[in-house]
């Protein structure tokens, strides 16, 4: 069978279409999307017949998803090694106990079968942090940088502890390896219980000399006295940066009078924020027997306010951190709704897992590649949507197998 040459009948989420659309009721217009070289064509849905499109019938449809913030080294690992206690601290001495018996072999067993369930909830891009622990890469970093697969684009970061960059010569050492790897980022753990502003200082620095983007996790607390994201801000203001930067967690800013200033800040310095409801939700205000008082989450709603890029992602599934999780971005969705009370479900929050836009500026919107959920039922959406498919360059993609397939 041909590659089909664009879709009809297409429900398409209010966020990616122009203001100017047509409304039929409460609801946007059905669309066409032709398939065109130099990109896709978006039009209203007419009575025209055309030669080999798809029809959709109103199925609703996606750019592939995204999961910006996993840790395929640590999945699968709660069975064997669950915290003692709650907690992130407890479950990093959980995972630091665990590490200790990991092999290649395991972390790719381990990593692939994340990789595929991601593939099946139809994520296109994932974006994994690996722990590095000294300056030499672990043998995680070499392990999932081999992982490949048709559908999905693996970008890595080095998730380094603050206090390794305390030493410029071993900040500049785990800057190189990493710019010498194919789709890496530099990160770092910045939290009260490492905070180092002159190591903070030279992660920047390094970063800047060696080209890379950053993606960090930060302020990963309930404290007002977090530093991590304030410091980043008047830096930045000092110093701008001429790459991207990801902040992960942010929880602090809600417990922080001057969070909201510290946002109109980074709103003017190329920096996306990434909120992780369901791991955050469970690690903070965590205390045995008692029934947690606050939210584990950044200012979502204020961000998205100032139009800041923002994504939400799964952080860590079935680990010591979350013993949890699916690596399906809409259960993160449906976590994000709730603990957040965010609204339009499909027509505006569906954005939180799928503008590439958000960590890739130039990214283009829309391309030859929908995820297309064939029962179509907006009411419920993300729920009971499990059924789903790719259609890639005008090929359907069955997600259970990652193969073309001959249909829907």
């Amino acid at each position: 069978m041909s590659p089909f040459n664009g879709v009809t009948g297409a429900r398409l989420p209010c966020w990616l279409l122009p203001e100017s659309w047509p409304m039929q009721g409460n609801q946007p217009q059905r669309a066409t999307l032709h398939f065109q070289d130099s990109g896709v064509k978006i039009t209203p849905d007419d009575t025209v017949s055309r030669d080999n499109y798809l029809a959709l019938n109103g199925a609703l449809v996606l750019p592939p998803l995204i999961e910006p913030h996993a840790h395929l080294d640590k999945t699968f690992t709660v069975q064997r090694s669950p915290a003692q206690r709650p907690g992130l601290l407890a479950a990093i001495e959980a995972m630091h106990q665990d590490r200790a018996s990991w092999t290649s072999e395991d972390i790719h067993l381990r990593a692939s079968q994340a990789l595929q369930w991601a593939v099946e909830a139809g994520v296109g891009l994932l974006r994994t942090h690996i722990d590095w622990f000294t300056t030499d890469a672990p043998p995680a970093w070499q392990v999932v940088g081999k992982l490949l697969h048709p559908l999905c684009t693996i970008e890595r970061v080095a998730l380094v502890p603050l206090p390794l960059f305390a030493h410029a010569e071993d900040a500049e050492e785990i800057a190189r390896q990493v710019a010498g790897s194919s789709g890496a980022l530099l990160g770092g753990f910045i939290h009260s219980s490492n905070w180092d502003s002159q190591a903070f200082l030279q992660l920047m620095q390094a970063a800047e000399r060696w080209q890379l983007d950053i993606d960090l996790h930060i302020d990963e607390e309930l404290t007002e006295g977090a530093q991590g994201l304030r410091w980043l801000a008047a830096y930045l203001q000092q110093h701008p940066f001429s790459g991207h930067i990801t902040c992960s967690h942010g929880c602090a800013l809600t417990h922080q009078a001057d969070g909201e200033a510290t946002l109109d800040i980074l709103k003017h310095h190329n920096v996306t924020l990434i909120a992780l409801p369901a791991t955050n939700l469970l690690l903070q205000d965590a205390v045995p027997d008692r029934t947690p008082r606050q939210r584990g989450l950044t200012l979502i709603k204020e961000a998205m306010t100032r139009d800041i890029p923002l994504l939400l992602g799964a952080d860590n599934v079935q680990d010591a951190f979350c013993p949890f999780g699916s690596y399906d971005p809409l259960d993160t969705l449906f976590s994000g709704l709730l603990s957040a009370q965010l609204s339009d479900a499909f027509d505006q929050a569906s954005a939180l897992i799928c503008r590439r836009t958000a960590l890739h500026a130039n990214a283009p919107v829309f391309t030859h590649d929908l995820l297309i959920f064939p029962d179509a039922d907006l009411a419920s959406w993300p729920l009971r949507q499990r059924q789903r498919y790719r259609l890639v360059n005008g090929v359907v993609h069955s997600l259970s197998a990652g193969e073309p397939v001959d249909g829907a």
